[in-house]
């Protein structure tokens, strides 16, 4: 294998990381944005957490 060689496959093979890179940082966003969702609606969405806040203030 000439040196030729190894350095095309090597900018090749850069390429297809960088490529699955983009794609693999675009599912950690979505997966960021679905866990903070998540955290919100456990938060807020039965109200508990706004109950407590309430309860302390009056109090």
């Amino acid at each position: 294998m000439s040196e030729d060689d190894v350095a095309q496959k090597l900018a090749v093979h850069e390429a297809v990381c960088a490529e699955r890179w983009k794609q693999t940082d675009a599912r950690l966003k979505r997966i960021e944005l679905v866990l903070v969702a998540i955290v919100l609606l456990l938060l807020f969405g039965e109200g508990t957490v706004v109950e407590v806040i309430k309860r302390l203030v009056v109090k």
